[in-house]
């Protein structure tokens, strides 16, 4: 017989002894809701994986799923309009520390708030991404990584072509962009993936200097002009004496930062080489909202946060039984929606928003 399953069928006769116990340590570490399944599931983990939930230990969905995620204290899971307005630090406590905030459709954003496209975009622009990175901070995050540049946008044509190097040269390096910094306390670097444009390596320089005795969190620009050079970028570390993952990022990054296991992205769910900075993850969970620009709101990224840290870590490692539940919501299964699928508004793909309902059978 497995010896993991030998254990839990002797789970009951512990659990009776067990339950009250369990009951008021829950409630001196502070566990708000505590119900007979999660008593039997504290005894199964401690006769199985020898781990105690009567501690304030790692607990519930963490990185790779499971009833664990490291630094987290015991504590029932809440609904999500507690979580929608709970106080920041309960935010805190389950945000991951490296996150990738992939904006897109800036001039959307701008057109929508009737700002005419020039030099007043690139003004008010700048200003709702500032409040867009403060929006990701006070939620807990740690190191905030933003895709800046890509090829495409290099290759653009007509104003945005033209003006793309110095909006952003001015927009994340400008005077007023380091003084946003320097009150915030803000450790900012802009890194170039590949060949260095003269004028922003001056900026990148400029920046980290102003702002190298700051203590708070760190926001990274990470600019991608060409592919190619990306990954020559990428491989002269490892020519150059780098081993694994973290030694090539304090080399091209200039320190090791925690693989990103979050991406909020906008418009198409859609995965490139500028949208996740080469090495700076791992596994990530993938968000894409139709909200374009920096006009995503707390609420919308407290759902993102939410979905994150409480329903998307369904990892196991001990998947016996675990197929057979999909039994009980066989319609959901059997004729569930394809993910990714939209339509045209204007010029524009929007997601079909249809989901068929299904209910436990």
């Amino acid at each position: 017989m497995n010896p993991n399953l030998s254990k839990k069928l002797t789970a009951p006769l512990f659990f009776s002894s067990c339950c009250r116990r369990s009951v008021l340590l829950a409630k001196v570490v502070g566990v708000s809701v505590v119900n007979l399944e999660w008593c039997y599931d504290a005894v199964c983990a401690r006769l199985i994986y020898n781990v105690d939930l009567f501690k304030p230990v790692d607990f519930i969905m963490g990185r790779k799923g499971g009833y664990f995620m490291e630094g987290q204290d015991l504590r029932s899971v809440p609904g999500l309009e507690e979580f929608l307005g709970a106080p920041v630090d309960v935010v805190t406590q389950v945000a991951p520390k490296s996150v990738i905030f992939a904006s897109g459709g800036t001039r959307r954003a701008a057109a929508l708030a009737g700002i005419e496209f020039g030099d007043a975009f690139a003004r008010w622009n700048r200003e709702q991404m500032m409040s867009a990175c403060e929006l990701f901070f006070r939620q807990g995050i740690e190191h905030l990584i933003m895709p800046m540049g890509s090829p495409k946008m290099f290759a653009e044509g007509g104003l945005y072509g033209q003006r793309l190097g110095q909006w952003l040269i001015w927009g994340l390096a400008g005077e007023e962009s380091v003084a946003h910094y320097q009150q915030a306390n803000w450790q900012v670097r802009i890194v170039t993936a590949g060949w260095q444009l003269p004028e922003l390596a001056a900026a990148a320089q400029t920046v980290m200097a102003k702002t190298r005795e700051a203590s708070g969190p760190y926001l990274w620009f990470v600019v991608t002009p060409d592919f190619d050079q990306m990954w020559q970028w990428v491989g002269q570390a490892f020519v150059n004496g780098a081993s694994n993952r973290i030694e090539a990022v304090q080399a091209l990054y200039g320190q090791a930062i925690p693989a990103a296991s979050l991406l909020v992205s906008f418009g198409k769910p859609l995965i490139s080489q500028d949208v996740l900075p080469p090495l700076l993850y791992e596994e990530v969970q993938c968000y894409w909202t139709q909200q374009p620009g920096y006009t995503l709101n707390e609420e919308s990224l407290r759902r993102i946060l939410y979905d994150f840290a409480f329903l998307r870590g369904t990892w196991r490692s001990d998947k016996t039984g675990r197929a057979e539940e999909a039994i009980h919501y066989r319609q959901a299964w059997e004729k569930g929606p394809v993910v990714g699928l939209g339509r045209h508004l204007g010029p524009f793909w929007y997601p079909l928003t249809e989901s068929r309902p299904f209910t436990e059978q």
